[in-house]
């Protein structure tokens, strides 16, 4: 769950806690079992000192839908192996082998978006693409237009954010509003039990 997709009480955003936990000896190895457990321990963690109650709603929000733009997408297909992106200095984005719902992912975590919104993949595409993105952020290129010397873009010539996916990938998000999957808190207590 990202942020925006849980409510409940002010003091969740704000209070911060220190976790010390062991795992079982018996804990698997394999990636998907790992992560199940350990998900698992943590919601048990959290109703037995937080005496968390919550249950799952949806909620119509503001997104971002990636989508195909009219020209079509500018990449091709690759088969599945061992995905892996690479975001170099916020303007240098290499991804292989991802998904249009990883790359999705990697956009809603983006700072120079006019909007920070949710970003989905509404492009229909189920394949693994190998990606290449180079880019601006918009708040650099802003303050460079005003003559601000001190920080200047490595290269000046490249587009924002929202230019570059459509001219380099054939891609573009456009303003939505769509149901989005939400966890409501309805019941957590603000000091944990203790051990």
């Amino acid at each position: 769950m990202k942020d925006y997709q849980v409510e409940g009480p002010d003091w969740l955003r704000s209070e911060r806690f220190d976790v010390a936990a062991k795992f079982p000896e018996a804990l698997p190895t394999d990636r998907e079992k790992y992560n199940a457990g350990l998900h698992a321990m943590m919601q048990n963690m959290l109703v037995d000192r937080f005496k968390l109650a919550v249950h799952r709603d949806k909620k119509t929000l503001s997104v971002y839908g990636l989508t195909v733009a009219k020209g079509g997408i500018k990449f091709k297909e690759v088969p599945d192996s061992d995905s892996h992106n690479e975001n170099s200095n916020n303007t240098h984005y290499v991804g292989t082998c991802v998904s249009m719902e990883a790359f999705a992912e990697f956009l809603a975590l983006r700072r120079d978006l006019p909007q920070d919104l949710p970003v989905l993949d509404m492009t229909g595409l189920k394949g693994f693409y190998n990606l290449t993105l180079d880019w601006v952020p918009e708040l650099r290129q802003s303050v460079e237009s005003k003559g601000d010397v001190s920080v200047i873009a490595d290269n000046p010539s490249w587009p924002t954010l929202l230019v570059a996916l459509q001219e380099q990938l054939g891609l573009k998000l456009e303003t939505r509003r769509a149901p989005i999957e939400i966890l409501v808190v309805d019941h957590a207590e603000r000091v944990p039990s203790e051990n």
